[in-house]
């Protein structure tokens, strides 16, 4: 079982494994080498200091990967960190994901049921088509099931792409039936599918969240845009008129050049998109960042993304009242 970060405690000797986020070779003001090393779970962050053949240690080792280690903890100016006498890589199945990242609420099992009940929701045999052209490609599967949809601002934990996507679908299934006369449902619904593809390349987050190369450089609306072009491309006979409405609602998701948009909504169900992926975003934002906040405070944090600070009281008497039942 791991020991997490929380938990530890100075002047005790542990064995257990973290992330390796960094590391770099040293020397001390006595002139000694040493690699200092950083290291994570999901509970936080510590310091670890390697004395003994530190350039071999360094040479054996890979950042943005798992380790194995055993060490003494010292406390300094209230700050514990880590002397490392041993450390190796971890071997895959030493290490529960879980330990290292936040997972969906419910678990990734959960809320691809879910995927599936709302893809049920399309009718129109090209839409499903497509749909199904993604979901049978596993590469793609199991990458859009396990990544978050962001780095920090929304859903930034294990299957949050999911949930998102899952969550706009299901407004847009609610919408389209609520203004049958403008929108077209089966095309808002295959658009909310495809809307965030392109995350499941833009975003690295096995070891710690982070943007890939592919990511900075062309950002995942353009990447999703790609990604549908190559999937249609494998469809004989797909409509191109639905394949071009597609593609606008992908490109046309964030609304504006401002939001990272080449090109503004210019279908009622692209309006849509962008208001109900914004929706989605801002609640689960709210919620993340009411959980962090100070639970004896009656207002949060000054938030950044919302520009305000926001009042607690409503939700932590929610809280307290979820909690009282659940015990």
């Amino acid at each position: 079982m791991k020991l997490m970060k929380k938990d530890i405690k100075a002047n005790t000797q542990i064995t257990t494994f973290f992330s390796l986020e960094s590391m770099s070779l040293r020397r001390s003001k006595t002139g000694q080498n040493f690699l200092a090393v950083e290291l994570h779970d999901k509970s936080g962050k510590i310091n670890g200091y390697i004395w003994k053949d530190p350039v071999v240690m360094a040479a054996s080792l890979t950042e943005k990967s798992f380790v194995k280690i055993q060490g003494i903890i010292n406390n300094v100016n209230n700050s514990l960190s880590i002397n490392i006498s041993r450390i190796r890589k971890a071997e895959k199945h030493e290490i529960d994901i879980r330990d290292f990242l936040e997972v969906v609420s419910g678990g990734v099992e959960l809320w691809q049921e879910k995927l599936n009940s709302a893809i049920a929701l399309i009718h129109d045999e090209n839409c499903r088509k497509l749909i199904s052209a993604f979901l049978e490609d596993e590469s793609f599967l199991e990458q859009f099931i396990t990544s978050p949809a962001g780095i920090s601002v929304h859903h930034n934990y294990v299957g949050g792409l999911l949930e998102h996507t899952v969550n706009v679908m299901n407004l847009a299934a609610m919408i389209a039936d609520n203004n049958p006369a403008l929108i077209d449902k089966d095309l808002l619904i295959t658009a909310s599918f495809l809307h965030d593809i392109g995350k499941t390349k833009e975003l690295y987050w096995e070891i710690a969240k982070e943007y890939t190369t592919e990511g900075k450089l062309l950002g995942h609306i353009s990447i999703g845009f790609l990604m549908l072009q190559e999937k249609l491309a494998m469809i004989k006979n797909f409509p191109e008129r639905l394949a071009l409405l597609l593609k606008h609602m992908i490109l046309s998701h964030h609304g504006s050049l401002e939001y990272g948009s080449p090109i503004k909504p210019a279908l009622p169900e692209a309006v849509v998109l962008n208001l109900i992926d914004n929706i989605d975003a801002k609640i689960n934002h709210i919620y993340c960042y009411l959980g962090a906040s100070d639970p004896k405070g009656e207002w949060s944090r000054f938030d950044k993304i919302l520009n305000t600070e926001i009042c607690q009281l409503k939700y932590k008497r929610q809280t307290a009242n979820i909690m009282e039942k659940a015990a």
